[in-house]
């Protein structure tokens, strides 16, 4: 998995350069925020595959839920709200005010969240 480190406000955070393929690609994400001693995470939405936007696959969740496991934090940047359907659109207003996976609309506010705290 591909991955860049980059500084943003004096914090490190761990970028996915590459295209998530399965669900395990998380476990990869997780090894490579742990090899950089960084816990938060951006990850475009265009590196996910067209599983995780059907919320009936499971992929989403079972992929939040790996990087939860290890209290990873992530940030993702979905450019439009209604582009996947109505159940994901859904989702997506509950991820704009999650804990520990938040979307969001541009890369300036996720990488402000992402170095908060």
């Amino acid at each position: 998995m591909e991955v860049r480190v980059v500084e943003r406000s004096g914090v490190r955070l761990v970028e996915c350069v590459a295209s998530i393929a399965r669900v395990d690609d998380a476990q990869n994400l997780i090894a490579a925020c742990g090899a950089h001693k960084v816990h938060r995470l951006f990850i475009d939405s265009a590196s996910f595959p067209a599983a995780f936007f059907d919320l009936s696959s499971r992929f989403a969740g079972e992929f939040i839920q790996k990087m939860q496991n290890y209290h990873i934090r992530v940030a993702t940047v979905f450019a439009s709200d209604t582009a996947h359907g109505e159940r994901f659109t859904e989702f997506l207003r509950e991820a704009r005010r999650g804990q520990g996976f938040r979307a969001f609309a541009d890369r300036a506010d996720a990488e402000a969240w992402l170095c908060s705290e």
